[in-house]
C-alpha cells in the first residue's frame, strides 16, 4: 500500500506538471510584443521624382499579441498650374487596428485587414487671370485658409522580412466617408493623405520601409 500510494503520487504529480508545461505551450500571447517605425517610401519618391509635391509620411505599429495598433502622421504640398496657380498644403493624420493573419507574431511578418479613422488640416489657394475684354486682364485670387476634412479607410496590408530587423511591404487603401469642411468660395482640389476630391471615395497604394523592436521572445 505505501508503494502503491507512493507510485500514484508520482503519477499524479508527473501528470499535473505536464498539463502545466502543455499549457503554457498552447497559452496565447498577450501583451505589447514589438514596436515597427518606418517612412512611406512611395510619397518621399514622388518628392524626389515631381517638382509640384512635397510628401513625407511616417508610421508607427504596435504588435499586441494579432493584433496591430498603427498610426500615420504625414505633411503634403501640392502646386497645379496650366493657365492659372494652385497651392494646397497641410498635414494628416491616421489611426487604427489591424488583424494579423499570421500566427507566427515572433516573426514580425505581417498579413492583415485594419480600419483607419484619418483627419486633414490645411489650407489652398488659387490664381488665375481673366481674360481681356476691354477692361484689362485682372488677377482673381481665392482661398481657403482654415479647411478640415476626415475619412474612414479599409486597408490592407503585407509586411516582410528583408534582413535583421529590416521590414518593407505595402498597404492598400480603400478610401470612404469623406467630409470637408471650411470651404468658402473656392472648392478645394486635393487633400493631404486623401488625394483628389474628384470623387467621393479613392484608393492608393503604399509602399513602407520599416525597423522592428522586439520587446518580448
Amino acid at each position: 500500500m505505501k508503494y502503491t500510494f507512493n507510485i500514484l503520487l508520482l503519477v499524479f504529480a508527473t501528470v499535473g506538471f505536464c498539463q502545466n508545461q502543455a499549457a503554457k505551450i498552447v497559452q496565447p500571447k498577450y501583451g505589447l510584443h514589438e514596436v515597427k517605425i518606418g517612412i512611406n517610401a512611395l510619397r518621399t519618391g514622388r518628392t524626389l521624382l515631381s517638382s509640384g509635391k512635397d510628401m513625407h509620411e511616417g508610421e508607427l505599429a504596435l504588435g499586441w499579441n494579432r493584433w496591430n495598433i498603427v498610426f500615420d502622421y504625414g505633411t503634403e504640398k501640392n502646386n497645379r498650374s496650366g493657365g492659372y496657380s494652385y497651392e494646397n498644403k497641410g498635414s494628416y493624420f491616421r489611426a487604427g487596428i489591424d488583424r494579423n493573419f499570421i500566427k507566427n507574431i515572433e516573426s514580425g511578418n505581417v498579413l492583415a485587414l485594419g480600419l483607419r479613422y484619418a483627419r486633414a488640416s490645411f489650407e489652398d489657394q488659387l490664381i488665375y487671370a481673366t481674360e481681356d475684354v476691354g477692361f484689362g486682364a485682372q488677377d482673381i485670387n481665392l482661398s481657403n485658409s482654415d479647411l478640415k476634412a476626415r475619412w474612414l479607410e479599409l486597408n490592407f496590408s503585407l509586411r516582410g522580412k528583408i534582413t535583421s530587423q529590416l521590414y518593407t511591404g505595402f498597404t492598400l487603401r480603400w478610401k470612404f466617408s469623406r467630409k470637408i469642411s471650411g470651404e468658402g468660395m473656392l472648392q478645394t482640389f486635393d487633400i493631404p493623405g486623401f488625394g483628389n476630391t474628384k470623387r467621393q471615395n479613392a484608393t492608393s497604394f503604399d509602399y513602407y520601409i520599416m525597423w522592428r523592436i522586439p520587446l518580448s521572445k
